[in-house]
């Protein structure tokens, strides 16, 4: 299938004899053929998505073999990973695909190569340290291949490709006298299973286009990649006090442990595990940090599994010893921290168990992706997905297997495949807190809207009138904010409802079973020698809804407080409430508002021009019963979730792949 390709693109006759035997799946062709098209149209800097267990390693090393030399001599290439077991896995597979050719490794003390190798595979930890670099001379290079290169934009990885290609950053005198370089420009190709990065950098940064993506549900259906059963399982976790890095944006591991690393979320795990998935093969668990590792591992050893652990302080020996162990399946358990989240090739794992939260939707994909591989010779037939999730009004932005589907995050899974999780349908959970308040008054913002409301003539907008209360009652209520409404009743008083909040000191002689609201009326005291207009309040009543308190309001007020005609004055369509404002109304405003950074009287005065006598009475009481703070605070609320969501999109924009140029902001 490789010799059907333009002839010019490949490196010899022995060479393109041996490809031939090695076929590359549809897929792999196209991707090779999207990324020689592009380098032809003149990008020099180019990604390609491709999910985990997609063989990205068999697709860079045929690219390799079909692009051209740059110059007369210019006919190496250099492959940067970010492990030794990655780098031992290129090497592999490029001395198989390519035996004609030399390759070596540049990692550590170990393995130092001579910078002369057709294809030299190094660790970027190895590539920064002294001048181990310098040896790599851009002259001699037709291409350079970045695998995990959802990295790129990191500082560390942008010095590297800057000695290869200087536009990328501005280079140092020490670094730019280091090797004469000739300004041409190299290849550079990324290849990433997750080509976003949760932390925000600009991958346009460092690459033009991305020329070929195919994403994992895709690989799945497809049966390139082996199909997924998905448990969740809900965890009493709290992460609200949680911290988080300041540069991904996800959890601090020290921080999460604390909450996840717990006898009973251990437990939890290991108990989930001999249920759902104790016959499993081979069994990857994923900790936050080295203490939740060998906790975790005590925890299945306590049960009599023989489960075995891999951490940063692993040897690389006794690591590889342990993979080729957990390979051929000698134990079924392996619990690890960030060491095998990327470049993993264990073919054999059928069982993933997320004991880790995470906010990033990269971390997430390239967990579960450890298990996608195809391995029919073990009898693998699929993978069991196990996450731990909680309830999203702990923590937001948890990425997690419903969310992953977009569905709801508090949706609990229970052994559906990819199929039966795409079939369903994103509805609203009901909320187990059951309200008799009316909703909020104040509207629902839009996903990115903010609301003002330091402004106080916003307080005589009709719209922040709850429109139910204006159906309730023939009367003049206003709403003064989180459910408090007062009925001004001129001379006399006023009264006041309110949500009720049971306290100690309440009477015990009182009927409070059930009740949602209380009313209060506070009458004006009529002597003068004393320094409050109101007398003390007294409670009316309490009830269960709305519609029964301000029934009951009026009843009081038609009875005891406007006899004969007078309540008539109280009513929303009293004739007074129709005529213009009253000096005394724009004098109370005046002074109100007559503060440094407040309106001044003649613009007072051109707020206050058509609106009636009612509308300004409507304002005064809002302002006299603390209407604005309960607004200011509302909107406030409503802003920090209208800047969280904007965040939220933000994130998914940055997390979402497409074929096409990439941002550079």
């Amino acid at each position: 299938m490789l010799g059907r390709h333009n002839s010019s693109y490949l490196l010899g006759g022995k060479i393109r004899r041996h490809l031939s035997q090695f076929s590359l799946r549809p897929y792999q062709e196209e991707c090779l053929q999207s990324c020689i098209d592009a380098l032809k149209s003149g990008k020099s800097r180019i990604g390609v998505s491709l999910p985990t267990g997609s063989g990205k390693t068999p697709v860079f090393i045929s690219l390799l073999s079909r692009l051209p030399k740059r110059s007369t001599h210019g006919s190496r290439a250099l492959v940067i990973v970010n492990s030794i077991e990655l780098a031992k896995q290129a090497s592999v597979h490029a001395k198989k695909l390519l035996p004609n050719l030399s390759v070596e490794i540049e990692q550590g003390d170990k393995h130092r190569a001579s910078g002369l190798a057709d294809i030299t595979v190094a660790t970027y930890q190895t590539l920064l340290r002294g001048n181990r670099i310098s040896k790599f001379d851009p002259a001699f290079m037709k291409a350079i291949v970045l695998d995990e290169a959802h990295h790129a934009a990191a500082p560390s990885y942008r010095r590297i490709l800057a000695y290869f290609d200087p536009s990328l950053e501005q280079m140092t005198v020490e670094e730019s006298n280091s090797s004469p370089r000739e300004n041409h420009k190299i290849p550079i190709i990324g290849f990433s299973a997750t080509f976003s990065r949760h932390d925000g950098l600009a991958l346009g940064s460092v690459f033009e286009e991305i020329v070929y993506h195919m994403n994992l549900l895709d690989m799945i259906k497809s049966e390139w990649l082996c199909n997924i059963r998905f448990t969740t399982v809900r965890a009493n976790l709290d992460l609200k006090s949680v911290t988080l890095n300041s540069k991904t944006g996800d959890f601090n591991p020290t921080s999460l442990a604390q909450v996840v690393n717990t006898p009973a979320v251990n437990n939890l795990v290991v108990q989930t595990w001999l249920d759902r998935a104790a016959k499993r093969r081979s069994t990857l668990v994923f900790c936050a940090n080295l203490t939740h590792v060998a906790s975790l591992t005590r925890e299945f050893r306590d049960a009599g599994v023989d489960a075995r652990y891999l951490h940063s302080g692993t040897s690389s020996v006794e690591r590889l010893a342990l993979l080729n162990d957990f390979r051929s399946g000698q134990f079924p358990v392996l619990v690890n921290c960030a060491i095998l989240t990327e470049g993993a090739d264990v073919p054999n794992i059928d069982c993933i168990i997320v004991a880790r939260p995470t906010k990033s939707r990269n971390v997430f994909t390239q967990m579960i992706g450890r298990g996608t591989r195809l391995s029919p010779n073990t009898g693998k037939t699929d993978c069991r997905i196990i996450d731990f999730v909680d309830s999203t009004d702990k923590a937001s932005d948890i990425v997690s297997t419903p969310t992953l589907f977009g569905l709801s995050p508090d949706l609990i899974i229970n052994d559906e495949t990819t199929d039966d999780l795409l079939a369903h349908k994103l509805v609203d959970q009901p909320s187990q807190a059951v309200s008799h308040a009316p909703k909020a008054e104040l509207p629902d913002p839009d996903y990115v809207s903010y609301i003002d409301y330091d402004d106080p003539f916003l307080l005589i907008n009709e719209k922040l009138q709850s429109p139910h209360i204006t159906t309730l009652s023939p009367f003049a209520w206003v709403d003064c904010g989180d459910h408090h409404y007062v009925l001004e009743c001129l001379g006399k008083g006023f009264l006041k409802i309110e949500p009720f909040v049971e306290t100690e000191g309440q009477d015990q002689d009182d009927n409070l079973e059930g009740a949602t609201y209380i009313a209060y009326f506070t009458g004006i005291n009529q002597a003068k020698n004393y320094a409050s207009p109101y007398r003390t309040k007294y409670k009316i009543l309490t009830a269960a809804s709305l519609s029964d308190a301000v029934r009951g309001c009026d009843t009081y007020v038609r009875n005891k407080i406007g006899p004969g005609d007078l309540f008539q004055m109280f009513l929303r369509t009293a004739r007074w409430r129709q005529r213009p404002a009253t000096e005394a109304q724009k004098n109370f405003l005046e002074k109100r508002f007559s503060r440094p950074g407040q309106p001044s009287r003649s613009v007072i005065d051109r707020k206050l021009e058509g609106l009636t006598s009612g509308n300004c009475a409507d304002m005064i009481t809002r302002l006299m019963h603390g209407a604005l703070g309960r607004y200011k605070k509302k909107a406030k609320a409503i802003n920090k979730g209208a800047e969280l969501a904007r965040r939220r999109l933000a994130k998914q924009e940055r997390e979402t792949v497409r074929v096409g140029p990439l941002q550079q902001a």
